[in-house]
């Protein structure tokens, strides 16, 4: 069938399928905006001002099905549904979760494809599923997400500076803000018809307005809202209503709105759950799909893995609810109520109940890369001042600071490469360009999002006065995280920020909004779990220069600076990514990343803190001789039997850090009667409820194998603790938290295997003391009512009295008819039965009151048990993290230990020396560890050990020459590379090191321009040479391979030249130089702190007039002198130049020697003819020689 572009709304769904029973309401279509206030902006207002939606539902009762000829019913009975759910691929093991609903089997049965009986409808429905499975199948991904990551863009009208002051060129690689944020669909469709959204004339791309009825062009406009016309709100049914409230105050969010058992999608979202999600369309009118409540986790998560919001929406009110409200407050509501109880981004992730699935490992099978959501403040033009706040929100963990930065911005991106962004917040009109460049380049992949100043993007003052609301810490300081009662001015009267974290509490305000809109914000606040981020100084030199000395007292404290750069270049870590499906990286970079490599952890703690280890090594002489300690002490042969018995159960313990989170939030009571989801009604609650009883369970049996690691550790050890590394001790000596008394405690509390097949915790006897007292005062009143029947026993001479009935009717006096006969008004006749009577006493009935009291509030207790012992959990938070911390550190010593036990290669302890006076390196027989991982993993190639000596006696700087390919700058970043593995604690792959700590590395590889910036290859060069020079200091590595190759030889050489001379001579640095400017060689083989060295090659069939015939053997050793050639015509040949070009340039380049040579005769000659001294048959002589050499 002939296919057409439709009108674009948006720019990130490529298609929508066609109904041949589509139909189109031209009473909607032309609708015209309102000229007057809409309720429903009014409406959204409140939602945005209370961050509360509270919508009316679609369906009479939850559990019903949908009534044939029900006028609220959202799909036409007269045609059968289509398939809702078509399980995918990586869920084909996970049918019983999709499909287990009982309640709605037939509902089930029914979404199969539509089959008429009549031969019209026949041909239209199988005409339909054909365009339905074309759309599916001929869908691609990859397509939708170039255009999507787009979205992810900052754009211009977010900057302080004007439009006019940017380079133009950025222009086309910055589309608009609110181009691409909301969810609406685009793309193709078939020529007959399409869905009625795409023609709803306020959902056209150039009449959307925000819900204050501002335009897209409008510089205040919010794509997150959405207007949404009077006139069209009235046409709704009664549960459409509730969806466009809520779509129209999060419309850059799918909603998953419950209906029923299900969780349904509409319109535009329709179209993105069909493309996404493998769904297929419901027949009727409009775009429609939907899915089990149980597999709201799955959806969500491919949908957030792709870059989208998610919002569920849940029914947060029942059917009996509804009848009260309607009575109570005299209305006639048709429909229960609804509300936003969630919103998920990629920086806002908990990993909750409903994230998951029925897996208990789910948690263990999640990527464990910490990813932040974070908020940035800015502050100046070009040396600029950024307020910084982000949070992992899947440990709880806020980081809040400072940092200054220079135009290149260079702690901006070094920041993001330590702490990988999942979504970045800022402030809207108030960001410079140059950071606008770093939003758009080395962040391009991470969703970002424009937040009003002052109303979104809190002040100083507003967050704090926010901070200080009881939902939060209170007006009593003794509540408050140290870190943020540092940041507050004690001076002042009233509550208000000191003026230095004016920025940085800003931030942390702009946080917090958006994790209260996503409805997670107390869930975060209340772990108070707030660290200071200090920042690497990237601004300036790391010490005094006055500073003549650097003793080990001048090195406490102090790390080495590794900047995005250096990371990136010498594949320290992993790319920045942040969606799996769009970030790209290369597979293989990733794999043999040093993390990567040395990377043997057990523990998802332990691989989050290796990382942060191999981001910002140590300089430290304390820190780096406990961990070259401990990793000694545990490669002895000795140990193995430990060493295993301690993998076995390092490998048991879950992501506790996670688990402390989340089992936090499941114990907090806000949650439980504040937070919407407290109001939601679930339809599998029981089966919610053991996944937190299994992840209760599953923490508390991590930290059963944490303990009986540090037992076994104390039975090994205990007794020799002089002989054990004080390192080591700390982790599980004497100083380890005891947690035996708390895991004591939840052992003995509840019976965790009846818990978890029974999906209610019964506290034991003895733990919950109300819950003790509320049975025993159910067991006093069912006491006293025995006494009371033995009573009446007694006073009416009858053994044969007894109590009656159930329920309401329950405890009544079962009396034999003649001796009820006889009774005073005292008893009361409730009913009878042949030959007795049912009667009550006000007693009695007092004391059936009593019980239902004791009863009522024993219910109470029991539906908040679970709660109450995960805040009993929780409330020992502190001593859980310390004892995570603890393992973790040496799960990464034991990773390190085992890296350079397995990794086949010779390893050594380095060598710190701290006294010397000129700076050391010198490593010996050393590998790449990278290289040699790839060797060990069976890729076919042979890596040649290197030896280097940089400083100390020697000259500190090597000037590298060598042929192409020949392996210079693999060795330059092995060197590079092995200083951070030594100071990071580890051993390293060579015979010997030894080095003087290293302040910072400095990298100048590679060649590539910034087209969005407008900065040339050579430009980029120069800017990060300049940053070397300024920055530098005596104590750095600097690595600069072939400086000058972006501009014409000449000026390469001349530049070249003079940053070399001033490296080696003002610096005085540890440097590699690599260059192919042999003349450059030759101008400074005279300066002493300079050393020529080169990578060997042996040359075969030298051939003066044919370069074809040569063949070069690399030897990949590091040889002394400089190397007559580079060998490029070989280079050439292999690359499978063809040999007449080769020829070509072979002559081309002799005639640019010839000419090169004969100017530098002609300065000789010229300038022995002007020396005075110079007699005349030495000019002849010389005259001579130029003519015969010519």
């Amino acid at each position: 069938m002939a296919m057409k572009k439709q009108a674009s709304l948006l720019s990130f769904f490529t298609r929508s399928p066609n109904s041949k029973n589509a139909l189109q309401d031209e009473s909607i279509v032309n609708q015209t905006t309102s000229s007057t206030p809409s309720k429903i902006s009014k409406m959204q207002k409140n939602i945005n001002g209370d961050n509360d939606i509270r919508m009316e539902d679609v369906t009479k009762s939850p559990h019903s099905k949908r009534p044939p000829n029900e006028e609220l019913s959202l799909v036409k009975k007269s045609c059968t549904k289509r398939r809702r759910v078509v399980v995918s691929s990586d869920s084909e093991n996970n049918d019983v979760e999709m499909m287990d609903v009982k309640h709605n089997e037939e509902y089930i049965k029914q979404s199969i494809e539509y089959k008429s009986k009549s031969s019209d409808s026949e041909n239209s429905s199988s005409e339909t599923s054909s365009i339905y499975e074309s759309t599916s199948s001929k869908h691609d991904v990859s397509e939708m997400a170039i255009s999507f990551i787009n979205s992810f863009r900052a754009t211009e009208q977010d900057s302080s500076v004007s439009a006019s002051k940017l380079d133009r060129s950025s222009d086309r690689d910055v589309p608009d803000e609110n181009a691409s944020t909301a969810c609406l669909d685009t793309g193709t469709d078939v020529e007959s018809m399409r869905f009625p959204h795409l023609d709803f004339d306020f959902l056209q791309p150039d009449r959307i307005r925000d819900a204050d009825k501002r335009l897209r062009s409008h510089p205040d406009y919010c794509p997150r809202t959405l207007y949404v016309p009077d006139a069209f709100i009235k046409k709704q049914t009664p549960g459409h209503r509730q969806w466009w409230a809520a779509k129209s105050a999060y419309f850059d969010t799918v909603l998953f709105f419950k209906v029923g058992k299900f969780y349904e999608m509409y319109h535009m979202d329709a179209v993105i759950g069909v493309e996404n999600l493998n769904l297929n369309y419901m027949r009727g009118s409009f775009a429609h799909c939907g899915f089990p409540e149980v597999a709201y986790g799955r959806f969500a998560d491919q949908l957030v893995n792709r870059g989208y919001k998610v919002a569920r929406v849940e029914q947060t009110e029942t059917p009996t609810q509804l009848e009260n409200r309607n009575k109570n407050e005299r209305v006639n509501d048709k429909v229960v109520k609804r509300e936003v109880c969630n919103i998920t981004t990629s920086g806002t992730r908990t990993y909750g109940v409903l994230d998951g699935n029925d897996d208990e490992n789910i948690i263990d099978v999640m990527d464990t890369t910490a990813r932040y959501l974070y908020a940035i403040a800015e502050r100046g033009t070009e040396n600029v001042e950024y307020g910084v706040c982000f949070i992992d929100t899947t440990v709880g963990r806020f980081y809040i600071g400072c940092l200054s930065d220079r135009s290149n911005r260079s702690a901006l991106r070094t920041l993001f490469s330590h702490y990988q962004p999942a979504q970045i917040l800022y402030e809207r009109g108030r960001v410079s360009a140059s950071t606008l460049t770093v939003y758009n380049t080395t962040v391009n992949a991470v969703p970002k999002e424009a937040l009003v100043p002052k109303k979104e993007f809190l002040t100083s003052e507003n967050t704090l006065k926010l901070l200080s609301s009881d939902k939060y810490f209170g007006e009593l300081y003794d509540k408050w995280p140290v870190v943020l009662l540092n940041m507050i001015d004690r001076d002042s009267l009233v509550l208000k920020c000191n003026p230095t974290y004016d920025a940085c509490v800003s931030a942390l305000g702009a946080v917090i909004w958006y994790l209260r809109r996503c409805f997670i914000d107390v869930d975060m606040i209340s772990m108070r779990r707030f660290e200071l981020y200090k920042p690497l100084n990237l601004a300036g030199v790391l010490q005094d220069k006055d500073e003549e000395e650097a003793g080990e007292k001048y090195w406490s404290g102090r790390r080495l600076i590794l900047d995005s750069l250096a990371l990136k270049h010498l594949n320290i870590i992993p790319p920045i990514s942040s969606m799996k499906k769009f970030a790209l990286c290369d597979p293989i970079t990733a794999k043999y990343a040093l993390y990567n490599v040395i990377n043997k952890c057990a523990t998802p703690a332990g691989k989050r803190l290796l990382r942060q280890w191999i981001c910002a090594p140590v300089c430290d002489p304390e820190i780096l001789c406990s961990r070259q300690d401990a990793i000694e002490w545990l490669s002895k042969a000795n140990l193995k039997r430990f060493i295993d018995k301690a993998m076995e159960l390092l490998r048991k313990v879950p992501d506790l850090e996670r688990l402390i989170q989340k089992i936090h939030t499941l114990g907090l009571k806000y949650r439980a009667e504040e937070h919407p989801d407290s109001r939601a009604q679930m339809f599998e609650t029981m089966r919610y409820n053991k996944r937190k009883i299994r992840d209760l369970i599953r923490a508390l049996e991590g930290f059963e194998h944490i303990q009986n690691l540090r037992i076994e550790f104390m039975e090994h050890f205990g007794k020799s603790q002089k002989t054990v590394p004080s390192l080591l001790e700390r982790c599980f000596g004497y100083r380890f938290p005891d947690i035996s008394e708390d895991l004591q405690h939840f052992k003995s509390a509840f019976n965790r295997d009846k818990a978890l097949e029974d999906g209610i915790i019964v506290p034991e006897k003895g733990i919950i003391k109300e819950y003790d007292d509320a049975i025993s005062n159910v067991k006093e009143c069912i006491h006293e009512l025995d006494l009371y029947l033995n009573v009446i026993r007694k006073q009416l001479h009858c053994s044969n009295i007894n109590f009656f009935g159930s329920g309401r009717s329950r405890y009544q006096l079962e009396i034999p008819e003649e001796i009820a006969m006889n009774l005073s008004h005292e008893f009361g006749l409730k009913s009878s039965r042949k030959g007795y009577k049912r009667m009550v006493t006000n007693d009695l009935v007092n004391l059936v009151k009593n019980l239902d009291e004791a009863e009522d509030q024993l219910d109470i207790l029991r539906h908040d048990i679970m709660r109450r012992m995960f805040a009993d959990f929780g409330d020992r938070s502190t001593k859980w993290t310390m004892a995570v911390e603890r393992m973790a550190t040496f799960d990464v010593l034991l990773s390190l230990t085992r890296y350079g036990q397995n990794c086949g290669l010779n390893m050594c302890r380095p060598q710190f020396v701290y006294d010397s006076k000129q700076p050391i390196l010198e490593i010996k027989s050393g590998y790449h560890p990278s290289l040699a991982a790839m060797a060990v993993s069976g890729v076919s190639f042979t890596y040649i050990p290197n030896s280097v000596l940089l400083g100390g006696n020697e000259p500190s700087t090597i000037l590298l020459t060598g042929p192409n390919m020949g392996g210079k700058s693999t060795l330059m970043r092995q060197v590079g590379v092995l200083v951070v593995l030594a100071q990071i604690g580890s051993f390293v792959p060579a015979s010997e090191m030894k080095l003087s700590p290293v302040d910072r590395i400095f990298t100048r590889m590679g060649a590539g321009d910034r087209i969005t910036t407008g900065q040339s290859t050579f430009y980029v060069e120069l800017y990060e040479t300049n940053l070397i020079l300024r920055s530098a200091t005596k104590h750095s590595l600097v690595i600069m391979d072939e400086l000058g190759r972006g501009t014409s030889t000449y000026d390469g050489t001349a530049i070249a030249y003079a940053v070399l001379l001033d490296v080696a001579i003002r610096l005085n640095c540890r440097t590699f130089f690599s260059t192919h400017y042999h003349t450059l060689c030759k101008a400074v083989e005279n300066v002493t702190s300079i050393k020529a060295a080169h990578m060997a090659c042996i040359v075969e069939n030298e051939n003066a007039e044919d370069p074809t015939m040569e063949n070069v053997t690399f030897l990949y050793t590091l040889a002394d002198g400089m190397c007559p050639k580079s060998y490029g015509f070989f280079a050439a040949k292999i690359s499978g130049l063809k040999a007449e070009v080769i020829r070509a340039a072979f002559i081309a380049s002799r005639r640019l020697d010839e000419g090169k040579t004969r100017k530098e005769r002609m300065a000789e000659l010229r300038k022995l003819a002007l020396n005075e001294e110079c007699s005349t048959a030495q000019l002849r002589e010389t005259i001579n020689s130029m003519f015969i050499s010519s």
